[in-house]
């Protein structure tokens, strides 16, 4: 009996130094790089310490909403060519196009004919498509149709959730540690403590990135019906210029193309804003049919003589609207530099889908351009010369700056494509900066309300337990010394309801010990010896004390599973801190009692 209890006490101080050394890396700050780490690096890379949250330390805390309506516009294309290409391939109805609908979830199929849309190939067709959209009017040789409400629910949805992996698989990329990304209906919240004020452009520039890569087909010999329908709009002398070129187009030859271009203005105005502002006006959209598209691109300016200026050009394509093939089929990317220029440029790998899919197009469309683009900004729109099989791919880094900076953009650029693209665009709504002196403000507050807190707990349990109250104030610093010490070996962020939770921990074990200590008085009166009235305060209090502990456990598990944010870090240290004071408070101060009773079996101070 007297070796189990001495290696009782062994466990306990065991766990001691185990906490203790956790939590060296919370005191114990790396250095800066160069200098000397007091700490082993074994250490220092299994026990990462606690971070202080974005209330603690100051940092950024940034709010988007997510545009669900552009999700579901993408899943009613994608179905919506599905359905067209379907026909085409298995009931070879040839001729027939989806146009997008006045809604977002609308969209018509537009046939050759009446006989066509009735043809009961159509119809089998139609019905393999039933769980994802209706047919809601027949007009002439068009159909009506609309994504069924369940799939446009799921969408929105599935949109929101994408979006908020995504971000954190970016905040992942970008090494940013201890960030926060947490849901709010359509929102996106997103905390980063203690950032580097250098790198915020950079953050939110890369959060909010589409990045959405698209491979689409230039309608060359399209684009001159289009762009001289709207040539009356164009101002004349004015920044934006209707130009023309010769270019190939698969098995039309070479055919009359033509492109709105503008130059980057000296008030600071760009060209492809001037251009957005130009196809966005009504008149101009009325006429751009809903199954094509227009991207941009980024020129060096050139005199008549063909030498190059300083000025930057932006010119546009003529696209159809559905890409061949999209972002989501990459495997991989990485930055390479091109042995012949050495200009940086990043590889793609497509996985097994991608490629087959990349293969495919590019074998329908030899002698055709191709743009890459991403989000609205044409990379380059290179002639297919033959099938492109393998699944390799890559994105030339357009522009005139320095390798550094070149450099700089391919790299933002594989971050945000090894992250994924996001399902829809994000749009800031608020954007906060907390500074230092409010976290140092806090910490310090928030140190002065433990310290408090812990005193005068250990004062009413001298006076009221004596020597009993010595007993649970020691399970208590026990209690705290293990609580900081796998916070600290996880790695938990400590905000300040974490430390609230902390304070609620600090009450519960001492509540725990306040009901086990009253029972022992209840055995004492009742006539038993110290000894035995310890033995059974214990064991008739057990059970009281668990079932409290758990249901608060329950509580706790409730708001880290559904709760964001300071709801997050009250609960982990609740949850923590539960655990701690059911093992000090039972097993730890039963340790001093019962030493206590071994030094005297007549008497007990409680």
């Amino acid at each position: 009996m007297e070796r189990k209890w001495v290696w009782k006490w062994v466990f306990v101080l065991l766990l001691m130094a185990l906490a203790g050394v956790a939590m060296l890396p919370s005191f114990i700050k790396k250095p800066a790089e160069g200098a000397a780490d007091p700490l082993p690096e074994f250490i220092r890379k299994s026990m990462p310490g606690i971070n202080l949250g974005l209330d603690l330390q100051g940092g950024l805390r940034l709010i988007y909403e997510v545009e669900v309506l552009a999700a579901v516009e993408d899943k009613r294309d994608h179905l919506g060519q599905a359905i067209v290409d379907a026909l085409a391939e298995r009931a070879e109805f040839k001729g027939v196009k989806m146009m997008p609908g006045a809604e977002p979830h609308a969209f018509d199929l537009v046939f050759p004919s009446v006989e066509m849309r009735d043809a009961k190939e159509v119809q089998d067709i139609l019905k393999e498509y039933r769980e994802s959209a209706s047919i809601f009017s027949e007009e002439g040789a068009t159909l009506h149709m609309a994504l069924n409400e369940p799939v446009v629910d799921y969408t929105r949805e599935l949109s929101v959730r994408q979006a908020m992996e995504t971000v954190g698989n970016r905040i992942d990329e970008l090494g940013l540690a201890n960030t926060s990304v947490a849901q709010r209906d359509e929102d996106i919240i997103v905390e980063i403590p203690g950032v580097d004020p250098a790198r915020v452009d950079r953050i939110k520039r890369i959060i909010s990135q589409t990045a959405r890569l698209e491979f689409k087909m230039v309608d060359a010999q399209g684009s001159q019906a289009f762009f001289t329908s709207i040539k009356d709009l164009i101002v004349a002398d004015g920044p934006i210029e209707l130009q023309e070129e010769q270019v190939s187009d698969g098995e039309r030859g070479n055919v009359k193309s033509y492109f709105l271009q503008a130059k980057d203005q000296q008030n600071g105005k760009s060209g492809r804003l001037l251009l957005k502002e130009f196809m966005a006006r009504p008149e101009v959209k009325a006429k751009l049919p809903a199954d094509r598209a227009v991207g941009y691109e980024k020129e060096q300016g050139r005199d008549d003589a063909n030498n190059p200026t300083p000025d930057v050009v932006w010119r546009t394509y003529y696209l159809e609207k559905t890409a061949g093939v999209t972002g989501e089929y990459i495997d991989a990317a990485a930055v390479m530099d091109d042995p012949s220029d050495g200009r940086p440029y990043v590889s793609l790998s497509f996985n097994q889908a991608g490629a087959k899919i990349f293969e495919e197009l590019t074998g329908k469309n030899v002698k055709r351009h191709m743009a890459i683009q991403l989000d609205d900004v044409i990379n380059s729109a290179p002639v297919i010369n033959e099938r492109i099989g393998g699944g390799n791919a890559r994105i030339t880094m357009g522009g005139y700056e320095s390798y550094q900076s070149l450099y700089n953009q391919a790299q933002d650029l594989v971050v945000v494509l090894r992250a994924g693209a996001l399902p829809a665009p994000l749009r800031p709504l608020t954007e906060s900066t907390v500074g230092p002196d409010l976290g140092r403000d806090s910490i310090a507050k928030g140190q002065w309300s433990l310290m408090l807190g812990f005193i005068s707990v250990v004062i009413f349990m001298l006076i009221y337990y004596r020597f009993s109250g010595l007993a649970a104030n020691m399970a208590l610093l026990v209690n705290g010394v293990l609580l900081v010490g796998i916070l600290s070996a996880f790695g938990a962020t400590l905000t300040l309801p974490g430390i609230a939770g902390i304070l609620l921990t600090i009450g519960m074990a001492v509540d725990a010990n306040v009901i086990i200590f009253e029972r022992i008085r209840e055995e004492l009166r009742a006539g038993k010896s110290p000894r035995a009235a310890v033995e059974a305060g214990y064991k008739r209090a057990f059970w009281t004390v668990f079932d409290a502990q758990v249901t608060t456990f329950i509580a706790g598990v409730v708001m880290l599973q559904y709760g964001t944010g300071a709801i997050k870090g009250f609960a982990v240290t609740l949850l923590v801190g539960i655990v701690t004071s059911l093992f000090t408070s039972i097993f730890v101060s039963r340790l001093f009692l019962d030493w206590a009773t071994r030094r005297s079996a007549e008497s007990l101070s409680i």
